[in-house]
């Protein structure tokens, strides 16, 4: 009876290989294709709202990349939703469309965006902001 039991318990935690007697599976490492930057960039968005009206608003990015980045707006957006982003700094604009729409921290709505084409110029980053990286510390690892 004992046997089945040990059975059960091994299926009821897919983390572990059966058998295996082991610490748990860690999960896989997430991949990206572009590595990505904090950054806190003003932008105008523009784009159409659900009854086809057009809107814009001040905004900025959060987390940037080559292939898009993660905006803080307050707009409704829904996903596959195409937009218009403009650079304030530069005035450069960009077509993206919606690939995620969330929230980053509490009452603090986030929008994923991708560029139609990917481009590093975008954004613009400072040294400053590619050496810290993500994580904000990546310089400091890679220097140990």
């Amino acid at each position: 009876m004992s046997k089945f039991f040990e059975a059960l318990a091994r299926r009821q935690r897919p983390d572990r290989p059966p058998d295996s007697g082991g610490p748990p599976a860690r999960p896989k490492s997430e991949r990206r294709r572009s590595r990505r930057w904090k950054a806190l960039i003003p932008i105008f968005v523009y784009g159409y709202g659900s009854g086809l009206e057009p809107f814009h608003e001040e905004a900025y990015s959060a987390v940037v990349s080559e292939n898009g980045g993660l905006l803080v707006m307050s707009a409704a957006v829904h996903l596959g939703q195409s937009l218009l982003l403009t650079n304030r700094a530069t005035q450069e604009q960009r077509r993206c469309r919606v690939a995620y729409v969330g929230a980053r921290e509490r009452d603090q709505p986030a929008v994923a965006v991708e560029f139609a084409e990917p481009t590093g110029e975008f954004w613009r980053l400072t040294e400053r902001n590619k050496a810290a990286g993500v994580n904000g510390n990546e310089a400091q690892r890679r220097a140990s």
